[in-house]
């Protein structure tokens, strides 16, 4: 294991009258304790050679890349030179190279509302690394065969129940032979594996987590915008959408089309509760219910309900509620799926209004309440209100759901592109900046466990983040290779105890 120390230094910005862009003649400012400038800097294997001469097999063409956090130090006032620092512990062995680009210079990365977007952008920094006085190019890991991160001994490693355990990226052909398919996570499109660090991940079965959920969280409130919804699509069907390598599917790169789950009717009305009985067996197409305060739903979709629950203004959804012609089981959990955009009041939609004892008084009262937002605050926001506004949500959820645990997903990892929509303010520090104070203020006011769908596709290979077939959607919904990953980084942390 090597830590090491990263510093850049950033000169003063020149520009050329004749070439002057529409956002160098804004002002910008980054949010509060954030750099000015937006530096992505990648520590990336470059070989598995060891000072023998010799290749680890384990690491061959790995190409493990491990992401440096920039944090400003220092700024020469006369010059307007800025200088940064940030620091990686590096456990893999083999030899290790800079990727060091800057993406947005002078705060232009948190364009706020009514500000105009300026346009990605990234140049390659000149990189240089010190190592015992001596400057070089590359930096060296030694091999530790009884180090516990050592790959061949990660099978000794105990369960992960963090969702936000660090790890790193494996070609699926280099993992020891004598690991089975459930030991290790399904691969990405590129055919690499996430395997944390600290903990180990299995393949948990649908059914296995549903035995779990229904004695341990048997009624689940979920938060969420169209992220949640595409979340949610392996859950519901059994973890069969999808579900195998390389889809080309439109809806498995990008954009889930919702009629498979939602009546058109339904979809259009959005957002009202959407209750799923979660079966070992994935959703029955009669338990998917709408609003559970109406009583009749006209069908329109091609597969329309054909047992209709007989719902009135007096009825009891407890735990033991079962639609009429099913018995009683314990091999469900109830989810319901209400829609939210953040903190932000749009389309009819606020959380004030929303998130209130006599809004959930219909259903049955939450073991479990998941809120997943920062998409829409990113987007069309401002940090200063996000942030106050973050503040009051988690004292109104905590008030709400008194007796529930609760758990944060994390915003998505958004790198080296424009978004299909110049009004939306995506930006890699600006999705970043929200979901880190987001974080600190649900776990501080709820004790929240933290669900991180950002850090595995943040050290991810440069090529890989910057590569348009691993990002054919310009719109933050993630490859359903990557959807299932974080699904069983979340049934991981909540079934492993």
């Amino acid at each position: 294991m090597l830590c090491v120390c990263v510093r850049a230094v950033v000169p003063a910005q020149s520009f050329d009258t004749e070439t002057i862009s529409q956002a160098d003649m804004e002002e910008y400012e980054p949010v509060p304790g954030w750099p000015a400038d937006s530096l992505i800097v990648d520590l990336v294997m470059q070989s598995s050679q060891n000072n023998a001469g010799t290749h680890d097999p384990l690491y061959i063409d790995a190409r493990v890349t491990v992401s440096v956090d920039m944090r400003a130090v220092a700024r020469n006032q006369n010059y307007n030179t800025r200088v940064y620092e940030g620091s990686a512990q590096l456990f893999d062995p083999g030899e290790y190279a800079l990727d060091a680009r800057i993406e947005f210079r002078n705060g232009q990365w948190n364009a706020e509302p009514g500000q105009f977007t300026p346009e990605f952008h990234e140049t390659h920094m000149r990189t240089t690394l010190v190592t015992n006085a001596l400057v070089q190019s590359t930096v060296h890991v030694e091999r530790d065969l009884k180090h516990p991160t050592y790959l061949q001994r990660h099978q000794n490693l105990p369960l992960c129940t963090d969702g936000a355990a660090s790890g790193r990226w494996i070609p699926e052909k280099n993992l020891p032979a004598s690991w089975k398919q459930w030991q290790y996570m399904h691969p990405a499109e590129d055919r690499r594996v996430w395997v944390p660090y600290h903990c180990r991940l299995q393949r948990i079965s649908h059914a296995e987590f549903v035995f779990h959920m229904s004695r341990s969280w048997p009624s689940v409130h979920w938060y969420g915008d169209s992220n949640s919804r595409r979340t949610l699509r392996p859950i519901v069907q059994a973890g069969q959408w999808c579900h195998t390598n390389n889809s080309m599917r439109l809806d498995c790169l990008c954009n889930d089309a919702p009629k498979d789950l939602f009546p058109s009717e339904w979809y259009a009305r959005m957002p009202v509760p959407h209750w799923y009985r979660i079966h070992t067996q994935g959703v029955r197409r009669d338990e998917i219910y709408a609003d559970l305060r109406l009583k009749e739903q006209p069908p329109t979709d091609p597969r329309p309900i054909l047992d209709k629950d007989p719902i009135d203004n007096h009825t009891t959804y407890g735990h033991d509620y079962v639609p009429p012609g099913y018995r009683l089981r314990d091999d469900y959990f109830d989810l319901y799926y209400l829609f939210t955009r953040g903190t932000l009041d749009m389309q009819g939609r606020h959380w004030m209004r929303d998130i209130t004892q006599e809004a959930i008084a219909p259903y049955p009262n939450a073991d479990l309440v998941v809120f997943q937002m920062i998409t829409w605050d990113v987007a069309f926001g401002s940090y200063s209100m996000f942030a106050r506004s973050v503040e009051l949500l988690a004292r109104r959820l905590r008030n709400v759901y008194p007796h529930a645990q609760f758990v944060y997903r994390t915003g998505p990892y958004w790198c080296c592109r424009n978004a299909e929509d110049q009004q939306k303010k995506y930006s890699r520090l600006r999705f970043a900046s929200f979901d880190a104070h987001a974080r600190a203020v649900f776990r501080r006011v709820l004790s929240a466990r933290i669900w991180d769908v950002s850090g595995p596709s943040s050290q991810r290979p440069p090529e890989a983040k910057r590569n348009p077939e691993n990002m054919p959607c310009l719109s933050v919904h993630s490859r359903s290779e990557l959807v299932h990953l974080d699904n069983q980084i979340f049934i991981n942390m909540l079934v492993n105890k």
